[in-house]
């Protein structure tokens, strides 16, 4: 099925969750059990259904666990249904953690962002002290740690996105926390000699959330759009997922950043071709600053391959979802903070 032809919340998750040919390959590469950690979010359900079906496609076995608070119960039931072991509990409590089984393998996805700012307190609590208690537990695993683009600074187009070498600008509790949790595996990995991989991750895109689904539900009601950056980076869930998951071949001692976030789009022209698609009418005003959060992959794709789903394709499935009216969770990504709809 294109990305633009999903019209249903099964074709949706049925799309978000098939694996690439190359991803079927990959995970014959991982090597023993698998536990999501916090694989409950945005991403974890689908990250962890994608690994499955990835195996059975290749006739793979192994045993998968996912342990969360798991805030909503239901998704105890989904996983569960799939044949994933689920462990409800805190992550920061020890006790707990020496209940969950051993595992080869690790996808670290457990954190905290929205709200940092009003509560620094539950910020470096999840961001760096639960980070390092689960490092300590899984020191014998191989593990990708969830992290985000957002540590570094703010780059011209002409200059190219920021690389995994980029030095660091962190922004705010947020950002100076997740820098914090990859120092804790950091210390973690010199300390026992745990291969670790440092996944950052821009913007992904799904038609429940996303930056294009943001512009979308702002088209239906606004004539003038002011941007506060001229550029962004796009990449699809289920793109950004398989990256996820492939990292983990690339975890290294000491750990080793992956940049995943897609090719830098202008989002003037991004926004006239999804209002044109929606057949709305909108003035887009571009920002003065040159400068903008823009990510450089190359290392990522040299390594995995090119992405599967392309902006277009993005942009559009995002348009016709939103106009008919599609569910999605509600959680503006920020990045066009400054406009309500």
């Amino acid at each position: 099925m294109n990305y633009k032809d999903i019209r249903t919340d099964a074709e949706l998750n049925a799309f978000m969750t098939s694996p690439s040919l190359s991803l079927i390959r990959t995970v014959g590469k991982i090597k023993g059990d698998i536990i999501g950690l916090g694989a409950t979010g945005k991403m974890g359900l689908e990250l962890m259904q994608l690994i499955l079906n990835a195996d059975k496609a290749a006739g793979r076995e192994r045993k998968y666990y996912v342990a969360s608070t798991f805030s909503n119960p239901d998704n105890i039931i989904k996983l569960e249904n799939l044949g994933i072991k689920t462990y409800k509990g805190d992550l920061s409590d020890s006790a707990f953690l020496k209940k969950l089984p051993e595992a080869k393998n690790v996808y670290y996805m457990a954190g905290f962002k929205f709200g940092t700012s009003m509560n620094y307190q539950r910020a470096y609590h999840m961001n760096i002290i639960m980070p390092y208690l689960v490092g300590e537990k899984f020191k014998n695993s191989n593990i990708t740690c969830f992290s985000t683009t957002n540590l570094y600074p703010k780059m011209e187009r002409k200059i190219g996105g920021a690389v995994e070498d980029t030095p660091i600008d962190p922004q705010g509790i947020y950002g100076w926390t997740v820098v914090g949790r990859e120092n804790t595996f950091n210390i973690i990995s010199e300390k026992y000699g745990t291969k670790v991989a440092l996944y950052r991750l821009a913007y992904a895109q799904h038609l429940y959330y996303g930056v294009l689904v943001d512009i979308a539900k702002m088209l239906k009601t606004e004539k003038t759009i002011t941007l506060m950056s001229n550029y962004v980076n796009l990449i699809s869930q289920r793109d950004a997922n398989e990256v996820a998951i492939k990292s983990l071949t690339l975890a290294s001692n000491p750990p080793r950043p992956i940049n995943c976030c897609g090719p830098i789009v202008d989002l003037k022209e991004l926004i006239e071709k999804m209002a044109k698609i929606m057949g709305k009418k909108v003035k887009v005003v571009k920002t003065p600053d040159k400068a903008g959060k823009i990510n450089c992959d190359s290392f990522s794709v040299k390594k995995f391959g090119a992405y599967r789903d392309k902006p277009e394709e993005m942009l559009e499935a995002a348009v016709h979802w939103v106009k008919n009216g599609g569910k999605d969770w509600n959680k503006p990504t920020g990045f066009l903070s400054n406009h309500k709809y």
